[in-house]
């Protein structure tokens, strides 16, 4: 997603004298290799799986705590792939917000973006380790949970981690966390603050975007003082603010227009500020579906029309839309620790941030039938015919004759329409859509650590709150004040407005609250850990610990969102409100077996009560080992059962009426986009070709929690001094999935889904709404061809499983040369073996190089990256590369211009920094991104308002130059 999307992985050599970097978490005790003379290779994203963290300048090995374990032991020992990225690193890359960040990881592919909020509001920016989906990754701050999302039914919003503020970044790539929660399916992301620091330190860093649109600008300030090991105190403060410029459509060639014959597609939408009109007229002619500006190719750049059928035109709605909505962010931090004894170390931490968005996109479609009196102060004299027109037999022409045949239209003709005038219409005069929204996010944590009767213990209290707020901006508008001017005949729908009715139209606008929630967390946790005896191999370690946590979820629409009532709006919104508690126990221990074996063992028992009756509980073992052969070599592997529960949103959303994501047809009425004949025009009371249809979404009370098992097996390597790398295959299987059933699979094959389609009969509806047959109690599985769609019912349901396997890569290269300053390289990949999902009752759905329901996964990814350092210079050349895959195919629209087949190029980006520090106190770091403008592979998906590339995976920005200063005061 969305601020930038592109695979960037910047790597550096740079000086340190207060740190050598260790290699991977591989070698035997004897073999704890310290690279040493004052030179470490900082490696970027991905870099170093399961790197160990730093030793001191003696090469005495401290004990800490990594990510994935609560034994604390020498760092270098750990069996499980964990990634480090240190805060050099993340500087390198240029990366200004954690999302950046989080989606340069080879790993991590399809999480939710800033661009998703375009036609979409309340989207947050998601991690998405293995492509499995966000809620399978957990996302920790200084290893507790946050917050998650207030809207919709998301984990936590990466926007609310404060970048700036962090030290280092643990991944853990191996799912199943005995330690943080068997939820963690996919794995574990933690973002670690910055500690002990003393000093103040100011940074400000700017881009230049080559071909223009989505600049950012941000300002940092850092200060610390206090020891701990002399004055016994440290505190730290951290603020920073970043602002974002928007980027639109109409700013990049590749997504100006919606209208792409090259990829086969015509996204344009039937719903026009001048409709596609349903009249009779003066002869006693029924049309349906006519443009009065048909005749001329549809132009009129005023309502953006361009040709959809013959006798209809379409909004290029593109024209309005951005591709990166506007953004401002900001975050202040703080944190305290407080040495009591050597043996009791006191701290707190408080962290806010604060998110505004401004994502415009096109004028809001009057999705109810539109009807103009014949009495209208606009009401048309003529409608021009265009030539071609296929008149049907029957027709009477204005000089008296009779069509005996179906009769080509020979020239334009203008006919007089009598009475009253349907079709659909946009307000194009009222401008484009505006959501406001704004997030905040409040974390503070109080706890205690140390060591008591030999063993090592954290505690802490911990309280998160994510408050998110949407508010009507321009161009939104209400169907209740906006119904009786169209109806009047006061609003002019057939061409510009004057003074009288732009007024008119602009007073029913809507303002204020439009929807947002509230999702709070309160945890109280607990955990110890001590080697309790040796055996003759070493000692074995030992940990148990326990959390009680309390969520609560008050999600809150404005009358108008949990009515419909909103003028395009996705339908009925309902407020959902919810609240839960979750106990949690888990322990752990490290068993060196014989000497260079080691066996880790762990197990989590969880237990949820929601607050409205339901409760369920499972255990999550966990099992682990390492073999270390050789100094040279360690085999690593695990093996896990993971369990993850509904959300409240999956249990409590109530049934609501909204629409499609993408464009369908109705398979009944508008097979592969052709309408039917009918009893019951097709078009005339609803749209009901290539357009976003009417689904009902609802949750579940009696889903159940998903279960799932993976395993890892690896290998970590050092052959030599400059030479190491790893490589480690994983595979997960998810059952009991809970999704909501998928738009794309019920289209794409209605017959075997008939019983998600709800039809309902219009003389009912005419003669008794709400009697069985009417629109508000529709016929479940009807194929009558009469009868439009009320509605496909696309619930929640424990669908049927998720799976995914592949194989992580990582080779590194290190070469100090003395004089001639560092050399360095790093290649970091995944590789997907398989990918999918299965509903339940169907065969298993590979979306592995394939768009499928949930997007595509690319077999293969990876970050290429060259360093070089010499005195006060560093640089990096990275190559960034994700392998293409099969295009969305929708199955209506497969013709000669639409492939069954259409490939979506791979992505390849270049990006390249230089590093000069000319003083102690000051440094400058001056990159570019995607150093050959590349431009985003082409596709046809139709997941996001964007067209013609895929707005989630990729890049629109370009060539980007930036600089960043950062001063340190001595």
């Amino acid at each position: 997603m969305h601020p930038p999307k592109e695979m960037v992985l910047i790597l550096i050599f740079y000086k340190s004298r207060d740190s050598q970097m260790m290699t991977e978490t591989v070698l035997s005790r004897s073999l704890r290799l310290v690279f040493s003379g004052g030179i470490a290779v900082g490696l970027g994203l991905a870099a170093l799986p399961a790197v160990a963290q730093t030793a001191s300048q003696d090469n005495s090995m401290q004990r800490v705590e990594i990510t994935g374990s609560s034994i604390k032991r020498v760092a270098a020992e750990t069996a499980l792939p964990v990634t480090i990225l240190k805060r050099e690193d993340i500087e390198r890359t240029g990366a200004t917000s954690a999302q950046d960040l989080v989606n340069l990881i080879p790993g991590n592919f399809g999480g939710g973006v800033t661009a998703n909020n375009v036609g979409a509001s309340g989207v947050p920016s998601t991690a998405n380790l293995r492509a499995l989906g966000a809620r399978y990754t957990l996302v920790l701050l200084n290893g507790r949970r946050v917050a998650n999302y207030a809207v919709g039914n998301n984990p936590v919003d990466l926007n609310s981690i404060p970048l700036s503020a962090i030290e280092r970044i643990e991944v853990l790539r191996d799912g199943a966390s005995a330690v943080y929660g068997a939820d963690a399916v996919a794995g574990v992301i933690n973002f670690i603050l910055k500690k002990d620091y003393k000093g103040m330190e100011v940074s400000a860093y700017k881009t230049h975007v080559d071909q223009g649109g989505g600049n950012t600008k941000s300002f940092n300030v850092t200060g610390g003082f206090g020891d701990i090991a002399t004055d016994r105190f440290n505190v730290l403060f951290s603020a920073n603010h970043e602002e974002n410029e928007k980027l639109r459509a109409s700013d990049r060639s590749f997504s100006t227009t919606s209208v792409r014959p090259d990829l086969g597609i015509n996204k344009s939408s039937p719903r026009n500020g001048v409709p596609n009109l349903n009249f009779t007229d003066s002869l006693g002619n029924k049309y349906v579906g006519v443009n009065p500006y048909r005749y001329n190719g549809c132009k009129n750049e005023e309502f953006s029309l361009v040709i959809n059928s013959e006798k209809g035109c379409g909004t290029d709605y593109v024209k309005y839309i951005d591709l990166i909505p506007e953004a401002k962010h900001s975050n202040l931090v703080t944190r305290g620790v407080f040495k009591v004894s050597d043996s009791l170390e006191l701290f707190a931490e408080a962290a806010y941030t604060k998110d505004k968005m401004i994502a415009a996109y096109s004028p809001a479609p009057y999705t109810e039938t539109m009807r103009y009196p014949a009495s209208g102060r606009f009401y048309p004299k003529t409608v021009k015919l265009p030539k071609g027109l296929v008149l049907p037999a029957g027709y009477k022409m204005p000089n008296g004759t009779v069509t005996t045949a179906e009769t080509v239209l020979a020239a334009d003709m203008d006919v007089m329409p009598t009475g009253d005038i349907t079709g659909t219409w946009r307000t194009v005069a009222g401008g484009g859509r505006t959501d406001l929204n704004e997030t905040q996010n409040t974390r503070v944590v109080v706890g205690a650590k140390g060591n008591l009767a030999g063993w090592d213990y954290e505690t802490g209290l911990s309280y998160g709150k994510n408050e998110v707020e949407i508010s009507f901006g321009p161009g939104k508008f209400s169907y209740a004040k906006l119904r009786p001017l169209v109806v009047s005949g006061e609003i002019n729908v057939f061409g510009s407005q004057d003074a009288a009715s732009l007024a008119g139209l602009l007073g029913a606008q809507l303002s204020g609250f439009q929807n947002g929630g509230v999702s709070t967390s309160k945890e109280f946790d607990f955990r110890m850990s001590k080697e309790v005896f040796n055996l003759p191999a070493g000692a074995v370690g030992f940990s148990v610990g326990t959390s009680y946590r309390t969520e609560k979820l008050t999600q809150t629409s404005s009358p108008v969102l949990s009515s419909g009532d909103e003028v395009g709006g996705a339908g009925e919104i309902p407020g959902v409100s919810g609240d839960r508690k979750v106990f949690g126990l888990f322990t752990e221990a490290v068993v060196p077996v014989i000497k260079d074996l080691e066996l880790t063992a762990a197990a989590r028992y969880d237990k949820y009560k929601n607050g409205f009756g339901t409760e369920f509980d499972n255990l999550s073992p966990k099992l682990g080992f390492t073999y270390r052969p050789s100094t040279a070599i360690m085999a690593r592997g695990s093996v896990a059962r993971g369990f993850r529960a509904p959300t409240l949103v999956d249990n409590l959303n109530p049934k609501a009426l909204n629409n499609t994501s993408s464009n369908f047809n109705d398979p009944v009425r508008c097979p592969n986009g052709v309408p039917v004949n009918s009893i019951n025009p097709v078009g005339e009371l609803q749209d009901e070709c290539s357009v976003q249809l009417t689904t009902q979404n609802s949750g579940n009370p009696d889903l159940k929690p998903e279960k799932s098992k993976q395993y890892t097996l690896g290998l970590v390597f050092q052959p030599t001094s400059t030479i190491s790398g790893s490589i480690d295959y994983w595979n997960v299987k998810i059952d009991k999935s809970i999704n909501a059933m998928s738009e794309n699979t019920v289209f794409g094959d209605p017959v075997a889904n008939v019983n998600q389609f709800y039809r309902y009969d219009p003389a009912i509806e005419a003669a008794t709404p709400g009697a069985p047959g009417s629109l508000d109690n529709p016929i479940r599985g009807s194929t009558n061809k009469d009868f439009p769609l009320a509605y496909v019912a696309l619930p929640r349901v424990n669908t049927g499983k998720f799976f995914a396997a592949g194989v992580d890569l990582n080779l590194n290269y290190r070469q100090k040369m003395g004089d001639m300053g560092t050399l360095g390289a790093n290649f970091d990949s995944t590789y997907y073996t398989k990918h999918g999902y299965q509903y339940q009752g169907s065969p298993e759905v590979s979306d592995l190089g394939n768009f499928k329901d949930f997007g595509p996964t690319p077999r293969f990814r990876h970050t290429l990256g060259l360093t070089y350092g010499i005195g006060q210079w560093t640089g990096s050349l990275t190559h960034n590369y994700t392998k293409g895959y099969w295009d969305y195919t929708d199955p209506a629209l497969i013709g000669p211009d639409y492939p069954l087949l259409r490939k979506v190029g791979d992505y390849s980006t270049f990006d390249a920094t230089l590093g000069w520090k000319p003083m102690k106190n000051v440094s400058l770091t001056f990159g570019v991104k995607n150093i050959a403008d590349e431009d985003p592979p082409s596709s046809r998906n139709g997941a996001n308002f964007q067209v013609g590339y895929d707005a989630t995976f990729t890049n629109p920005l370009g060539r980007t130059f930036y600089a960043r200063l950062n001063y340190k005061f001595l």
